[in-house]
């Protein structure tokens, strides 16, 4: 529930003002004319990689690997089976709570985890992916950009800049108050187009929950939830999901009359919904859950046998981040495991225990690694462990799975800063700087990423680091652009670099 607002309306003025800056940091590039009807893939492209360069420069995205696994499945298994299951697509989860989710060109979804945790199912969730993937292939937004004069982009972007301004500030309101002041800066144009277009959304991404065998219903009933509530505070009229998609009954009255078309079938749920969604309740900032109080209270409230195992893992998570291992161990021994959900159980598992015994939880991971060789969930945090680790042999193994990740997801940069941490643990300098130079590179800091690596040209090199590192620079030089030359070397004079 939001709290009231304190904020004057001079701080407001200020909130903004931050918003603007932020706004001014977002480099998109050249959109060409008015006139074109729809951007071209390359545009798109442009777009897309200078949103996740900022994402992952105000540090927005959730990088828990359990979520990331999850919401990536989710996304692609919707869309397999929208209009165009060739296109290409990037899901990522904001970490804030907020409800709000964003369809950018390129295929570029971000959902925020508030969103997430206000869903009740799999399917009211897969509801909102569906309608977004909806968006992204009928071309919504890029025929919007197009259309949209270059100063109002950053407007467009304003839950994210307010976002990123929140976190620089030191009041608890300032979500709310740059949220208030992004919905009086909005261009009225955006809410006329998403309402022109917000009917085909539903209808293909109905059709497509229903392909991939989820309950059509969840869109309808999701809908009908956020219409249903009442904020506390008045000026905060309702969720930034509505602002940005309009609703009516009417909407959601032909939501309902389609979903009921395709009645009598079988639909598919994951079991790891729950799961996740309480790992989101633990992890999501801004939220206001006091460690493990809200499963203490929620214990306290029902009987033992009414606790989901779901519940359960929630609370067993919130005692391992409170250090509470040993209270923490013995309410996961007890979760009932399932084929689906017996993996993120393990896991926590093996992490509280290697708290508790490095040598048993040690081998717990190892077990793990055995079975599922592959997956970044469990990889990530057998790194993560080994990495604390004083032994030369712990910390060179985290080093050499760290470069399996890289090889396996070459394009996931928050896996090179992983595999700068070992190179360093092992006084790997080199090595460390040219993995934070190659993470700066995949997230479209190229001016960044060769600033670094012409610092390790001034070490100690032989033949092959300087060749390899040289050849690098060139090939980076080259994917520069002027708007990003023109920041850093801004950010450089003013001293506003954050490392």
């Amino acid at each position: 529930m939001l709290k009231k607002i304190t904020i004057s309306a001079l701080v407001v003025t200020l909130q903004i003002a931050s918003l603007e800056c932020h706004a001014k940091d977002i480099n998109l590039p050249d959109l060409g004319t008015p006139s074109d009807s729809v951007l071209s893939p390359v545009k798109e492209k442009e777009i897309r990689d200078s949103i996740i360069q900022q994402i992952y420069e105000y540090d927005l995205v959730m990088l828990d690997p359990i979520v990331a696994d999850y919401i990536e499945k989710l996304g692609f298994g919707l869309a397999v089976y929208s209009e165009n299951p060739k296109a290409p697509f990037d899901f990522f989860v904001v970490n804030e709570n907020t409800v709000n989710a964003s369809t950018y060109p390129g295929g570029l979804i971000i959902m925020y985890s508030g969103l997430f945790l206000r869903t009740d199912t799999e399917s009211e969730l897969a509801s909102v992916m569906a309608h977004e993937i909806a968006h992204a292939t009928q071309r919504h937004m890029s025929r919007f950009y197009a259309d949209t004069k270059k100063n109002t982009i950053p407007v467009i972007l304003g839950m994210l800049g307010a976002v990123a301004a929140s976190r620089y500030s030191d009041s608890r309101d300032a979500p709310i108050a740059i949220a208030v002041g992004v919905q009086a800066l909005q261009q009225q144009s955006m809410i006329n187009f998403t309402r022109a277009n917000e009917y085909e959304a539903d209808r293909v991404g109905i059709n497509n929950l229903e392909k991939a065998h989820y309950n059509p219903l969840g869109m309808a009933s999701f809908f009908e939830k956020l219409m249903r509530e009442k904020p506390s505070d008045e000026r905060y009229q309702m969720p930034e999901y509505l602002r940005t998609h309009p609703l009516s009954i009417n909407r959601v009255t032909e939501a309902k009359n389609r979903a009921h078309a395709s009645e009598g079938k079988e639909y598919k749920e994951s079991e790891l919904y729950d799961f996740v969604k309480e790992r989101l309740r633990v992890l999501t900032k801004n939220i206001e859950i006091d460690n493990a109080s809200y499963y203490r209270k929620l214990y306290d409230e029902k009987k033992e046998s009414e606790i989901t195992p779901a519940q359960q893992y929630g609370f067993a998570l919130s005692l391992y981040y409170s250090h509470e291992n040993k209270k923490a161990l013995k309410i996961v021994k007890k979760i009932k495991r399932t084929n689906q959900t017996q993996l993120v159980i393990n896991l926590l598992q093996a992490n509280i225990t290697a708290e508790i015994n490095r040598r048993d939880g040690k081998r717990m991971f190892a077990d793990l690694y055995k079975s599922y060789p592959e997956s970044p969930i469990v990889i990530e945090p057998y790194i993560q462990m080994l990495a604390k680790s004083n032994a030369f042999e712990d910390r060179n193994k985290a080093k050499n799975l760290a470069r399996k990740l890289v090889q396996i997801f070459p394009e996931k940069p928050n896996y090179y800063g992983l595999l700068a941490i070992t190179y360093q643990n092992l006084g790997k300098s080199i090595e460390a700087n040219e993995a934070l130079a190659m993470k700066e590179h995949k997230i479209h800091n190229n001016y960044r990423a060769v600033r670094i690596l012409k610092n390790i040209l001034k070490q100690e090199l032989d033949y092959y680091q300087r060749a390899r590192i040289e050849a690098k620079i060139s090939t980076f030089e080259n994917l520069i652009t002027n708007e990003e030359r023109h920041r850093e070397i801004q950010e450089e004079k003013t001293g506003r670099r954050r490392f």
